[in-house]
C-alpha cells in the first residue's frame, strides 16, 4: 500500500470528522438558545408586569428537533380553557380519522331500532351537504324507533363536569346529546330586504323559531327558560347588525323525535328507552367525517362539535356513550405515551374548570400532532394569525403569517398554544397559559404578540 494512498485516506477521514464536527455544532446551536436570548426572554416573560397580575406559564420548543428552548413555570398546572380542543382533536383524528359511526341499528321485519352515537351533522345547517345520516333515515322503508336509554354508560348528562349551570342562556354553551339535531341550537337570521323593504325572520327549528315572543321591558336581547324552549326577545331584537343569532336548545327525546318526524314526514318515527344492544347484534352506519368538521372545531372553537366528537370517539370505541371511561383511558394509557402525565381532563370543549394541564403538556401534544397529523394538513385546520378563525385579529404585526395556534378563554383565563415559523425558517412550538387575572385579556394578547414577534425576528 503506497504512502500517497495512506495520506489520501487519512486526509479524507480528517475532512469527514471535521464536517461531522461542524454538523454537530450546527445541530447543537439549533437546539439551544444563547445566553443573551435567554436573558431577553426572561425580561419579556418572567419579569412581565402584565403577567404578574395573575398566574402565567410559557414554554418554547424547537419543533423539528423536539427540544426545549425556554420555559417559565412550564410545569405548573393551569386551566387550559379551549386549548382542550387540541386533545379532543387528537383523539378524534386517531380513533375516527375521516370515518365515524352516525348511528347504531337493528333491522327487523317490520321496523328499525335505532340508537344515537353523538353524530353532530344531522340537520346541522352548516353541514347540510355533508350529513349522511339524514339521507339514510329518509330512505328507510320501515318505521324507526329512536332509543334514548337512561343510566350510567347509556346516556350523557346535558352538561359536562365543571360547567357553569347558568350558561344555558348564552350563545356558546350547547347541551350534549347522543342524537343531536340542528347542532343542538336555535338558528335565527334575517332575510335580504325585498323590493318593498321588508325582511323576514328565518329560523330553525321552525317550530321554535316561529314561537318567539316579544317581551316589553326585557333587557336581554333573547332569553330562554332553563328547562324549556320558550324564547322571549327584546323590543329591538330585529336590529339587522346583530344577526345571525344562535342559542342553545333544551333537548328531550320528544323534541328530537318530533323534529325528525317533521323533517322526514314520509317516515314513521317514534321514541323508546331500550338500552344499547350488544355490539355483536347491531349494525353501525359508518359515514364520512371531513376536515371541514375539524376545521370548524379548531378555527371557530366550536364547543358543540368538541363535545359531540368526544361522544363519537366513545361510540366508536365502546358502542356506547361512555365518555368518562374514554377520558380515563386517555389519561391513564394514551397520553403518558406522549410524555403527558399527571393531568386532569374533564370534557371535550374546555368549558370545565376541572381541566388541568401544564404548558409543557400542551407542547408535547403539539409535537405529537405535528408527527401524527402532518404539518401541512394541521396548519389548514388551526387559526392563522392575522388571517383566520379566533386569531383573525391577532399576531398580524409581521409581513407574513407566523403564528398558527389554538386559543382558549374563560373569565380570568386566556391560553394560546401552537406553532411559530420564524423569519429564518425555523419551526417552533409554544404554549402560553394565563390564569387568575381580573379584567380584559387584551393586555395579555398584546404582551404575547411582543414575545412571539421577538421570537419570529430573532430565533
Amino acid at each position: 500500500m503506497s504512502l500517497s494512498y495512506l495520506f489520501h485516506r487519512r486526509h479524507c477521514l480528517f475532512l469527514l470528522l471535521v464536517l461531522l464536527g461542524k454538523a454537530g455544532t450546527q445541530v447543537q446551536a439549533q437546539q439551544e438558545l444563547s445566553g443573551r436570548s435567554v436573558r431577553q426572554l426572561e425580561d419579556m416573560v418572567a419579569s412581565n408586569k402584565v403577567f404578574d397580575q395573575g398566574h402565567s406559564g410559557f414554554v418554547l420548543y424547537d419543533l423539528d428537533y423536539q427540544t426545549y428552548l425556554y420555559g417559565h413555570h412550564a410545569d405548573r398546572r393551569f386551566v387550559p380553557a379551549s386549548n382542550v380542543k387540541l386533545l379532543t382533536f387528537f383523539l378524534a383524528n386517531r380513533f375516527l380519522g375521516h370515518q365515524t359511526p352516525a348511528l347504531f341499528y337493528q333491522e327487523y321485519q317490520d321496523h328499525f331500532e335505532v340508537w344515537g352515537s353523538g353524530y353532530p351533522l344531522l340537520m346541522h345547517p352548516s353541514f347540510a351537504t355533508y350529513d349522511e345520516a339524514g339521507p339514510w333515515i329518509a330512505s328507510r322503508q320501515k318505521p324507526l324507533v329512536l332509543h334514548f336509554p337512561r343510566g350510567e354508560g347509556q346516556s350523557v348528562p346535558r352538561y359536562g363536569a365543571g360547567w357553569s349551570w347558568d350558561d344555558y342562556n348564552d350563545g356558546y354553551v350547547f347541551e350534549r346529546s347522543t342524537f343531536p339535531i340542528y347542532g343542538n341550537r336555535l338558528f335565527l337570521d334575517l332575510s335580504p330586504v325585498d323590493a318593498e323593504g321588508r325582511q323576514l325572520l328565518l329560523g330553525a327549528p321552525v317550530s321554535i323559531a316561529g314561537a318567539l315572543r316579544q317581551e316589553q321591558g326585557q333587557q336581554a336581547r333573547i332569553r330562554r327558560s332553563e328547562f324549556g324552549n320558550d324564547f322571549t326577545v327584546s323590543p329591538d331584537f330585529l336590529e339587522r347588525s346583530r344577526f345571525p343569532v344562535q342559542r342553545s336548545l333544551h333537548l328531550s327525546p320528544r323534541l328530537i323525535g318530533n323534529e325528525l318526524a317533521a323533517t322526514y314526514p314520509q317516515q314513521r318515527i317514534s321514541v323508546g328507552q331500550q338500552p344499547y344492544p350488544d355490539p355483536t347484534t347491531s349494525n353501525s352506519l359508518e359515514v364520512s367525517l371531513p376536515d371541514t368538521v375539524f376545521r370548524k372545531l379548531l378555527l371557530e372553537s366550536d364547543n358543540f362539535l368538541a363535545e359531540q366528537l368526544l361522544l363519537q370517539v366513545a361510540a366508536k370505541r365502546y358502542r356506547q356513550p361512555r365518555v368518562e371511561e374514554l377520558l380515563k383511558y386517555a389519561v391513564d394509557s394514551l397520553l403518558p405515551s406522549l410524555g403527558i402525565e399527571g393531568v386532569r381532563w374533564a370534557d371535550g370543549s374546555g368549558l370545565s374548570r376541572y381541566n388541568l394541564f401544564t404548558p409543557r403538556h400542551l407542547v408535547r401534544l403539539l409535537m405529537a400532532l405535528d408527527q401524527e397529523v402532518g404539518r401541512d394538513r394541521l396548519l389548514t385546520l388551526l387559526p392563522k394569525g392575522g388571517i383566520s378563525g379566533t386569531l383573525a385579529n391577532r399576531f398580524a404585526d409581521k409581513p407574513e403569517p407566523y403564528v398558527w395556534a389554538k386559543t382558549g378563554s374563560l373569565s380570568g383565563v386566556v391560553c394560546v398554544s401552537g406553532y411559530l415559523h420564524t423569519r429564518r425558517g425555523k419551526w417552533l412550538t409554544f404554549s402560553f397559559m394565563h390564569n387568575n387575572f381580573v379584567g380584559s385579556s387584551r393586555s395579555y394578547y398584546d404582551e404575547m404578540e411582543k414575545i412571539l414577534g421577538w421570537c419570529y425576528e430573532n430565533l
